[in-house]
């Protein structure tokens, strides 16, 4: 349950940024987008139900182990935790901005999609404030936390928003003009500021693959390989592939790269609410070894084993595989062939993972 409030937390800043964001670019330039209000209105109402579980479940726990009351604990860790003090503050701004969505001035007014979105990046900044981090390394890992996760959302959600809520095929290129710079820094931002994040959670990247935080992170990691490819050539190839093909349809591009989007957003929330390993061996402690990586691992495990490379035939296999992959990907959409394109980009990451798990010992 944990994971899926994460998970959809996620996808409602993504709605929210996305929409806000394409209110304030001239109709000119992007196609007819209508999103439900009502959708935006849920969003806003959602983001302190959804963020409010795993307080629920640390409240539970507490309660369990220190014999004391439910509400007792709640107090304690709204007032003296990180993440109980962000939740305050994120449950006022989401009412504000509930507020703004439900005004009838909110639909043709200029001005209040800036002020909604302005309260969405601080409710992005408070949700900064709640990560690991920030709570390791304070306005540093805030800073990274709520830059990683914004550059996220305005990606993520400007290409959800106008792939699913469009109403017409008008302006494309116009979109793709100065959607694509705003697309290449928003996945400079979130690289530069994951790497910055992996310092400070996860420094023993390899060894942390023994670990379930660990495997989501490296399949995480593989997802954007093909969401890189997706959107290098809605990027890039749109022209090439509309000049050849005068039925190509870029929207339904968009889609394709905005679903393997959400995947790379729900192994962003499973990660949220896992314990990061900052030194493996003393994690494995108290933190089962990932069933997946035991599974595909064939050497003897031991919590003191240190994971090193060793390419061999096999691994090997499986990264000219996934090459392969990536480039079929490629000559699918320059084809318009969507559903293989689709597996492709899928089984380019499932690929690289084998060959990244074979070439371990």
């Amino acid at each position: 349950m944990i994971y899926v409030s994460e998970g959809l937390l996620y996808i409602c800043f993504a709605i929210l940024t996305g929409s806000l964001l394409l209110k304030l670019v001239p109709e000119n330039r992007r196609p007819s987008v209508q999103v439900p209000n009502g959708l935006l209105l849920a969003c806003a109402i959602a983001i302190p139900v959804l963020s409010y579980v795993p307080i629920h479940q640390l409240a539970l726990v507490f309660g369990k182990d220190f014999g004391m009351s439910y509400g007792s604990i709640l107090k304690s860790i709204l007032l003296d935790i990180n993440t109980g003090k962000a939740w305050l503050w994120t449950a006022i701004g989401s009412c504000g901005l509930s507020l703004l969505l439900g005004l009838k001035a909110f639909q043709n007014d200029k001005h209040m999609p800036k002020v909604a979105l302005f309260v969405t990046f601080l409710l992005i900044v408070w949700l900064g404030y709640a990560g690991h981090a920030s709570a390791l390394y304070g306005f540093r890992g805030l800073i990274t936390h709520a830059t990683h996760f914004l550059a996220v959302s305005v990606w993520i959600g400007i290409l959800f928003i106008v792939s699913w809520f469009a109403k017409d095929n008008a302006n494309w290129h116009a979109f793709l003009r100065w959607f694509s710079p705003v697309a290449i820094v928003s996945v400079i931002l979130t690289l530069l500021a994951g790497i910055i994040l992996m310092t400070f959670t996860t420094p023993q990247y390899v060894n942390a693959w023994m670990l379930p935080y660990g495997q989501m992170l490296l399949i995480k990691h593989l997802l954007i390989l093909p969401l890189l490819l997706f959107a290098y050539s809605n990027g890039f190839g749109y022209k090439k592939a509309a000049q050849s093909n005068p039925n190509f349809n870029p929207r339904r591009w968009l889609q394709a790269e905005s679903l393997i989007a959400l995947l790379v957003l729900a192994a962003t929330g499973v990660l949220g609410q896992q314990t990061p390993p900052h030194v493996v061996k003393d994690t494995l402690q108290t933190v089962s070894p990932s069933p997946l990586f035991t599974s595909v691992y064939k050497g003897s495990f031991s919590p003191d084993i240190t994971l090193q490379f060793s390419l061999h035939l096999e691994s090997l296999l499986m990264f000219a595989a996934a090459l392969l992959m990536a480039g079929g990907l490629l000559w699918m959409y320059r084809s318009n062939k969507l559903i293989p394109a689709f597996v492709m980009g899928i089984l380019t990451a499932v690929f690289g993972y084998y060959g990244l798990m074979f070439a371990i010992a």
